[in-house]
């Protein structure tokens, strides 16, 4: 399995790919769970333009920096944005423990999901995950 050290340098590289000539800055920013994925790209030119660039299809690369992230008790990430300026180092950060704030919003069973495959101990479940798990619960189809 590869590492976040390949992984992410992999996520730029897509990202350069897709970008066009004469580009300032960039933000890539992702929204992930196991059942979902939301990404955008913002680009500002040199001449201060920000034309509308389509997205690199990263998924699989998300799904895998998810994956070798995940720290057992402390869950994964929601959220990452990967940052380009013209000339400088690229820049990633990582959100494991604030609302990602999806829109639109994901059903509260995306959150669970995520959980359950990404197990967090509860003193590192969040006041705003464990509001969305207590509503994944309610609306719960118990099984026959």
């Amino acid at each position: 399995m590869a590492s976040p050290d390949e992984l992410v340098p992999a996520i730029f590289d897509a990202v350069g790919l897709a970008l066009p000539p004469n580009w300032r800055r960039v933000t890539f920013r992702v929204w992930a769970t196991v059942v979902a994925y939301q990404t955008e790209l913002t680009v500002a030119m040199a001449d201060g333009s920000s034309p509308e660039v389509a997205p690199p299809a990263v998924t699989n690369l998300i799904a895998a920096l998810r994956e070798v992230m995940y720290q057992p008790g402390r869950g994964t990430w929601f959220s990452a944005s990967f940052r380009l300026r013209a000339g400088e180092e690229p820049e990633a950060s990582f959100n494991y423990d604030q609302d990602p704030r999806w829109f639109p919003e994901l059903p509260p069973v995306a959150f669970a999901r995520d959980v359950a495959a990404f197990p967090r101990a509860d003193e590192r479940i969040p006041d705003w995950l464990r509001a969305v798990l207590a509503d994944a619960a309610a609306v719960a189809v118990p099984e026959d």
